[in-house]
């Protein structure tokens, strides 16, 4: 391809590119409608999208990148002022007197590394049977498939869901359990090849000086999206039953790259995963969750919302349009769509794995991400060896990454290397 023809490729992503599994995604439209459900009005942004559309149409490429850039300053300056928000959730974090703690000596050290070898190849399996349906709706899987009982394509698990994960364990390896958010930040200049979304431009902010938690705001229109809350059930699993360390290690980890809704999500995950470990029924572990999540989030209210559903519906499909109504107008990859349908699989689930991940999956939106997440709490609750065979057999032995430097190693020296390093966390506390 000559130079002229990469430029005109790399324009045309600018404003329509396609997903693996087949949807079209539109970014700067995107971004100017997440601005639009942060309360910005977007006038000139709105009227420049329109502009820009007759000119993917029209074939003007460099007209079209000038566009560009004019919708972008919009957004820049409409975020100018962002990390208010993380100040606001350390405030919070800082405020809370009596959180629930666990004892984590009462579980024995052979099924605590049963339940976290469960919880990565859990994360693993739902990455692998939701990867093909990213971005899909229910209507679509329902129409395509029908009711999904199996993998639909070979599991492929080097996937960024898991990569981040690898990452903060060799930051606890590198820079001890007290690691920083920019120490983390550089992990990720140093190890990841590529990154979507808030995590790109994250990257590409701490690429160009700009530190945490200015890399997670600063032209970050994706920073409420769902990168965060997949990718914190490490933090968990650093910390069995230790939800206050699980949610102060998630801090640091979200906020090179999210604020808002996407900060909280991430760290409501990290304590999900701790709490498991007290193998409590999933609505149990949902609520104690809750307590380190600010009561005035939307995150908090959609939560409790899906939960009530739930229970006073109690058909998948009744659940569904009642979620999908609520969170319509949110992009497939925002946190909030994602988690209503990983609360909704949980509940629905009834602590059954299959049941649990296939209602998720099921509910459509950023499938890998939410599939992936139901599945690495049901592994966590009843460890490798309760995980259903014929789920756990087409994934194998090997787990697999794009992390450079980390690209595979078996999942019995991924589980070990999590124990050490939780030893260093819970041991430093």
């Amino acid at each position: 391809m000559d130079p002229r023809e990469a430029r005109r490729d790399a324009i045309r992503n600018l404003w329509k590119t396609t997903t693996l599994s087949g949807i079209d995604v539109y970014p700067l439209a995107a971004a100017v409608a997440e601005m639009a459900n942060r309360g910005f009005a977007m006038p000139t942004a709105r009227s420049l999208l329109a502009r820009a559309e007759e000119e993917y149409r029209s074939n003007h490429w460099d007209k079209l990148l000038v566009t560009a850039a004019l919708i972008n300053k919009e957004i820049h300056a409409a975020l100018e002022g962002g990390s208010r928000g993380v100040t606001a959730y350390q405030e919070y974090l800082d405020e809370l007197h009596d959180p629930v703690v666990f004892d984590p000596g009462s579980l024995p050290p052979e099924e605590c590394m049963d339940r976290i070898k469960g919880a990565w190849i859990g994360k693993c399996i739902g990455v692998a049977l939701g990867d093909p349906l990213e971005g899909w709706s229910a209507e679509m899987i329902r129409e395509r498939h029908g009711w999904i009982t199996d993998y639909l394509a070979r599991p492929n698990i080097a996937n960024d869901d898991t990569a981040y994960q690898v990452l903060a364990l060799h930051a606890v390896d590198e820079h001890g359990p007290d690691f920083s958010s920019e120490k983390l930040a550089l992990e990720w200049v140093e190890h990841l090849p590529h990154a979507f979304t808030a995590e790109w431009v994250a990257l590409e902010n701490i690429k160009a000086g700009t530190m945490p938690p200015e890399s997670g705001w600063f032209r970050n229109p994706c920073a409420e999206w769902v990168g965060s809350q997949m990718r914190s059930e490490v933090f968990g699993l650093l910390a069995p039953m230790r939800p206050d360390l699980a949610a102060s290690l998630a801090f640091r980890d979200a906020i090179i790259s999210h604020r808002g809704e996407g900060l909280v999500g991430g760290i409501f995950c990290a304590v999900l995963i701790s709490v498991a470990f007290s193998g409590r029924p999933a609505e149990d572990l949902l609520s104690v969750a809750l307590s380190w999540v600010p009561a005035h989030s939307q995150f908090r209210r959609l939560v409790e919302a899906t939960m009530t559903w739930c229970a006073d519906l109690g058909q998948f499909d009744a659940v569904l349009h009642r979620v999908e109504r609520e969170v319509e107008r949110y992009h497939w990859i925002h946190t909030l769509p994602n988690i209503a349908a990983v609360v909704a699989g949980l509940c629905l689930g009834e602590g059954d794995f299959e049941r649990s991940m296939l209602s998720t999956l099921h509910c459509g939106f950023d499938t890998d991400c939410s599939t992936g997440q139901t599945a690495a709490l049901l592994g966590t609750l009843l460890g490798y060896r309760r995980i259903p065979e014929r789920w756990r057999t087409p994934i194998g032995d090997s787990f697999q990454s794009y992390v450079i430097g980390f690209e595979t190693m078996s999942f019995d020296e991924l589980a070990a290397w999590t124990v050490r390093c939780g030893r260093r966390v819970l041991g430093s506390r």
